[in-house]
């Protein structure tokens, strides 16, 4: 679990030149690293023992030598300082510095390479804006290297250039592989050894570099294919051709895409058959582009109030995206993503639709001349023309308005800050607000769907019964909305609650476990809902299980975060207490399907959790650790049993500001490691923010106390588990370079819980090394 020694073993041979050794030479070619070793070796070892001789067979070399640059100390908060110097922000983005700057930004920087040299004459390679501009060449490919610089990518490149030594001599290889085939030909040594010359203010014509490439490439290349190659068993690490962004981008982001543009599609076809449609009839002359707007919008209002009961019928959506298939083509994870989209759709329908009729058709159809309204509407109104306040009386436009409002109090308080009570909101409007205002005025939409059939049936444009199609958009939607709620009515009373065993952690978090109800089958990532009639008989809140699913009992870990959370704990505290009379009557409903569960379909999965966020990957440790205990069972048995899909190899890192929260999950932290030294299978990484990192004078007593009585008793002081625990937050870029690393050309499956904020910087990264590497990031959030 500890990371992988990073000190690299130097073999160099022994030298010496004789007299007649060329006077002025410089040429490089990259050596292989292998990681397991942890060993710098040369690829072409065939060639080490050849002795290279003139036409007359005199002996020019008797051998080579390998020497290291040195590395200045360049930290990244020098580089860091030279690009505040030069960032200027561009269209409103973030910093950036000019390509052009690149060679300021790395200045007294000398890469540490190792190089083969003519031992007679070594000079090393100095930073120069041409050697520079070659470097950035190199990092970014030769297509798109001259475009502006941000911070992030800065980065980046500096940890490629001072990162591992694999890692540089990648980066040298793609400096001397000067059309990126992966192969450096004669050609490239010619370029390479005249940029070095370059670099290093050496006078050399083209034809002595040109001999001079000639040379290298008949002493190594052996086998006489006309090129070079790194021959190490793990070259895939090194060297791959990346995918684009676009690439990486399109393959992570299709299925939504498609969805969404399909949507889009519909939207806009059925938006055109009515506006076309209405452009023909009587009434057009009369209200005009109006009426065929109006009536478009209304096309696609009833096709969403269709579409948006979908995504949340949970239990539906359970069910489907168990279908592997579908499941590869529907992005089933962002359901709730969706219902929003959907709900924006709905938002400019109703603007579209309701302002047009408002300010537009109904001021027309009470002011057009009388002989026109005779000619045109007359039939619709009973050959009598209103007036604007009659026609708002009619029942086709009462309902509407009614529904518009009853949707005015839904949506605002749906929005994220009214439902987190966000401090931008005025005070007298966030005391009002919150989950449970959330909940409740969310079952306006019980009405709002009775006045729209409603609606849908008094049309005064129309008397023909088959364009009253509002019926047929929602009628299977809402059957389907509402025997799922009608089913968790039923099944939350199947579902009796026995054994059941509360736990008060520090931080006010509350374990409940009980005896798993009959029949109650699901798959570790998965959630539940929890309902406490003695709080509210209505309020059902969903929490991940952190029980594994071969587990006899369910459980979850509440947080009191909220009104609802703070009187749960507040009531199993005082019972626990022995001030209550007994444990209240708790209720459940699932499971149900969350973004966790898909951990299945990768064989390395990275799960990333913050504070209370690590719950919902609790139950995926247990159960891969229970999988590994059983394989390890019955390979020990010498029985055959066939193990669920599931992780070869899981990361786990848990990120938390308080110590106390070690305590939640400190039986599991210590079952896992246990198992851990059987089959590592498990990797757990705890992060204690709160504390100076590993090297900080503040915390270095600390880090010795830690390390000895962890060598002694095996105890981390910290978690008061066999888990060691790290100091402040991860450096994100050099996990996802270790995996990368010890993963080339696998597909890592990263599932986070926590703050959007570093679910963004995660997402990205996933995308930055998916294009970078051979090995992709699929990110996933959970959702609830």
């Amino acid at each position: 679990m500890h990371a992988e020694s990073q000190e690299t073993t130097l073999s160099s041979c022994s030298s010496s030149s004789s007299s007649s050794s060329p006077s002025c030479s410089a040429c490089v070619v990259p050596l292989a690293f292998s990681p397991v070793q942890g060993t710098v070796t040369v690829p072409f070892s065939a060639g080490w023992n050849r002795r290279y001789r003139d036409a007359s067979g005199e002996n020019l070399i008797t051998s080579l030598e390998i020497i290291p640059l040195r590395f200045t100390n360049l930290e990244w908060t020098d580089v860091e300082a030279r690009f505040d110097r030069l960032a200027y922000t561009k269209n409103g983005t973030e910093p950036v510095i000019k390509w052009s700057d690149f060679s300021f930004c790395i200045a007294k920087l000398k890469l540490l390479l190792y190089i083969i040299v003519f031992p007679s004459n070594f000079v090393a390679m100095q930073q120069t804006p041409e050697f520079a501009n070659e470097i950035l060449r190199a990092l970014r490919g030769r297509s798109e290297w001259k475009v502006d610089i941000t911070k992030n990518e800065l980065r980046d490149y500096w940890h490629r250039m001072a990162g591992s030594v694999d890692s540089r001599i990648q980066l040298f290889f793609y400096m001397c592989d000067r059309n990126f085939d992966g192969k450096i030909d004669e050609i490239d040594m010619k370029q390479t050894i005249l940029g070095s010359a370059s670099a290093n203010k050496l006078s050399m014509t083209h034809e002595e570099a040109q001999e001079y490439a000639a040379s290298i490439m008949e002493f190594l290349d052996t086998k006489k294919r006309g090129y070079l190659e790194v021959t190490n068993p793990h070259k895939d690490d090194l060297y791959h051709e990346p995918m684009s962004k676009n690439e990486v981008r399109f393959r992570s982001y299709w299925r939504r895409a498609w969805i969404v543009l399909f949507w889009l599609l519909i939207c806009a076809v059925l938006f055109t058959w009515k506006f076309i449609q209405y452009s023909h009839r009587p009434a057009f002359q009369v209200m005009g582009y109006c009426l065929s707007t109006a009536k478009g919008a209304a096309e696609t209002l009833k096709l969403n109030m269709a579409l948006i009961l979908l995504p949340v019928s949970r239990n539906t959506v359970t069910w489907l995206r168990k279908k592997r298939w579908l499941s590869s083509i529907i992005p089933f994870n962002d359901n709730i993503n969706f219902h929003k989209l959907i709900a924006c759709g709905i938002v400019v329908g109703v603007i579209l639709h309701g302002g047009t009729h408002l300010a537009c058709d109904f001021p027309r159809i009470a002011g057009c001349d009388r002989v026109l309204f005779q000619q045109t509407l007359a039939s619709g109104f009973g050959h009598q023309q209103p007036t604007y306040m009659q026609i708002l009386a009619t029942k086709e436009v009462a309902t509407g308005i009614a529904m518009v409002i009853l949707m005015a109090i839904a949506f605002p308080l749906a929005t994220k800050w009214a439902r987190r009570q966000s401090t931008l909101l005025p005070r007298s409007v966030r005391h009002v607000a919150g989950y449970n205002t959330f909940w409740y005025s969310h079952h306006l939409f019980v009405f709002v769907y009775a006045l729209l059939f409603v609606h849908g049936m008094f049309l005064f444009l129309t008397n023909n019964p088959f364009e009253k199609t509002t019926w047929m958009y929602i009628a299977v939607p809402v059957l389907l909305y509402a025997g799922e709620r009608i089913y968790r009515v039923v099944r939350s009373g199947i579902y009796e609650i026995k054994n059941l065993t509360p736990s008060l952690y520090p931080g006010k978090v509350l374990s409940l476990k009980m005896q798993k109800p009959e029949g109650f089958r699901y798959r570790a990532g998965m959630y539940m809902f929890v309902q406490c009639p003695e709080i509210s008989p209505f309020e059902w809140h969903p929490f991940s299980l952190t029980s594994g699913p071969a587990d006899d009992f369910l459980s979850v870990h509440i947080r009191a975060l909220g009104d609802w959370t703070y009187r749960l704990y507040g009531i199993f505290q005082e019972e626990m207490l022995g001030a209550a009379k007994g444990f209240p009557k708790v209720y459940i409903d699932g499971p149900y399907g969350a973004s966790s569960q898909d951990y299945v379909k990768y064989d390395v999965v990275l799960l990333i959790g913050l504070g209370i966020g690590a719950t919902p990957f609790i139950s995926i440790i247990r159960d891969v650790a229970n999988n590994a205990q059983k394989a390890e069972f019955d390979q020990v048995a010498g029985s055959v049993c066939k193990i669920p899909k599931g992780p070869l190899k899981a990361y786990l890192y848990w990120v938390t500001r308080e110590q106390i929260s070690f305590e939640w999950f400190r039986d599991v932290i210590t079952e896992i490691s246990k198992i851990y030294l059987k089959q590592p299978v498990i990797e757990m990484h705890n992060f204690l923010s709160s504390v100076y990192q590993e090297g900080d004078g503040r915390s270095a007593i600390l880090s010795v106390i830690q390390a000895l009585h962890y060598a002694r008793t095996g105890i981390d002081i910290i978690s008061k588990t066999p888990m060691w625990t790290h100091y402040s937050r991860p450096d994100w870029f050099n996990v996802f370079s270790k995996l990368a690393r010890r993963h080339p050309g696998e597909r890592i499956g990263v599932f986070y819980c926590g703050s959007l904020l570093l679910g963004k910087e995660l997402e990205g990264l996933c995308t930055t090394f998916s294009y970078r590497t051979n090995t992709r990031f699929v990110f996933h959030k959970e959702h609830f």
